[in-house]
């Protein structure tokens, strides 16, 4: 059986991170059985000290990418073996643009926007014992600007960030087109990718910020993120 470590589901959302969202994603579409240990005590034992990571025969497997490459030649690669060379080159690079590039949209949102700072606080922080909540939650939120600052995303302005993953956006959605998921009828980890993040943007009514409006302009992946929310997570 597969163990899956996680932070945990918020409201819809199978969980706040979309490496996290990903990765259950992916077990959901190929249909490999699994289990969920969620909590951020779990990082305490995470090989990379991030979530999520993965536990099979007693073997950790860390980073979404890892885990994705690890599935794949231990179950078969149930999601990519029917693309072309041409589709899996396409998903490598989108994927990598989400992961990279759009993501850092959603750090932004979440832990430079005051207001939404104030959400996520109270979701990650909310259950640490007193004295710790009282410096915890600033020293990772200063992690985690100093984070997006190093990237480069942090240097832009709250416009040119929401600009920066509008083009991203744009690029999913025009790839999409009005196919049920992005190479036709079968999903692909580029699929499970895809929904771990815009699942985070559509899903998740409490944050708003410019990124989110920019979302709400195309329909497309707003219904197919509510599509393979229905199919895989509604149940």
């Amino acid at each position: 059986m597969i163990e899956l470590f996680k932070f945990g589901s918020v409201g819809p959302v199978c969980d706040p991170s979309p490496f996290c969202a990903k990765v259950e994603a992916y077990l959901k579409m190929a249909n490999l059985p699994y289990e969920t240990h969620s909590g951020t005590e779990h990082m305490q034992n995470a090989p990379k000290g991030k979530l999520p990571y993965i536990k099979e025969d007693d073997k950790l497997i860390a980073d979404s990418s890892f885990i994705f490459k690890y599935l794949k030649e231990k179950h078969g690669d149930i999601l990519d073996g029917h693309l072309s060379d041409e589709q899996k080159a396409t998903t490598h690079a989108y994927m990598k643009m989400i992961d990279e590039n759009l993501y850092w949209t959603i750090v932004h949102s979440r832990w430079q926007l005051d207001h939404n700072w104030i959400i996520l606080k109270d979701w990650f922080f909310s259950t640490l014992p007193f004295p710790l909540k009282l410096f915890v939650p600033g020293m990772v939120r200063k992690s985690a600007l100093k984070g997006l600052k190093s990237h480069g995303m942090g240097r832009h302005s709250d416009a040119e960030i929401a600009e920066i993953g509008d083009w991203d956006l744009r690029a999913l959605s025009d790839l999409l087109a009005d196919k049920e998921y992005f190479f036709g009828d079968h999903p692909s980890s580029l699929d499970a990718t895809a929904y771990g993040i815009l699942a985070q943007m559509y899903l998740l009514k409490d944050f708003t910020a410019p990124i989110y409006d920019k979302a709400r302009k195309y329909k497309n992946l707003m219904d197919y993120t509510n599509r393979i929310h229905d199919k895989y997570f509604a149940a």
